[in-house]
């Protein structure tokens, strides 16, 4: 009788395990891989009635709090980055550089930190980065983090790898979104042809 009920015992223990599983995995896939491939996606909007606006963005600079609306007129650039992201810190440089390349023209371009611990984690990076020409920012409200890289940063878009850029044109709409490191070309190339319709 003790045998027979230890066994129960344990083909019960088994089932629980069995049901957290499937469970585990359920939400895996309805929610945590949809958010994955969401801000994994690409876009580009060049038909300006297809985009979505972005303008009440918030985020926070070292000065005050901003929103894309403040910078009406101008394309801006959102990089989201974090420091502890090789990708994204090796390609602080070739940032800097196009940077340069607008700098007598309507474009503003932000480096959005998603670091766990916001400036306590940005101020020490920024220290020993002092040829960074952009403004630095971070998400406001500071959003919910899954696995480190995944992020909605509401209304903007979803982030799930790093770096990740955001090209807004200058009515505050979604104009593209770029993956991953290698993509300043496209970004730029995107910059001026919003310039040249605006």
């Amino acid at each position: 009788m003790e045998i027979s009920r230890k066994r129960n015992l344990k083909k019960l223990a088994i089932l629980i395990v069995m049901i957290v599983l499937l469970v585990s995995l359920v939400y895996y896939y309805n929610e945590i891989n949809q958010r994955i491939t969401s801000g994994k996606k690409e876009v580009h909007f060049l038909d300006p009635s297809l985009r979505q606006s972005v303008s009440a963005f918030k985020f926070e600079t070292e000065r005050a709090i901003k929103e894309v609306k403040d910078f009406t007129g101008n394309v801006v650039v959102v990089y989201v980055w974090a420091s502890w992201c090789p990708p994204c810190v090796e390609g602080i440089p070739s940032l800097i550089s196009l940077v340069k390349k607008f700098e007598n023209v309507q474009v503003k371009f932000f480096g959005l930190s998603v670091d766990d611990d916001g400036w306590e984690d940005i101020r020490p990076f920024l220290k020993n980065h002092p040829d960074i020409n952009y403004t630095i920012a971070i998400p406001y409200p500071k959003p919910d983090f899954q696995f480190e890289t995944i992020v909605d940063l509401k209304p903007l878009g979803q982030v799930a790898a790093l770096p990740t850029f955001f090209v807004i044109d200058q009515n505050g709409k979604l104009a593209g979104k770029f993956v991953g490191a290698g993509h300043l070309l496209d970004v730029e190339i995107l910059i001026n042809k919003l310039i040249e319709r605006y």
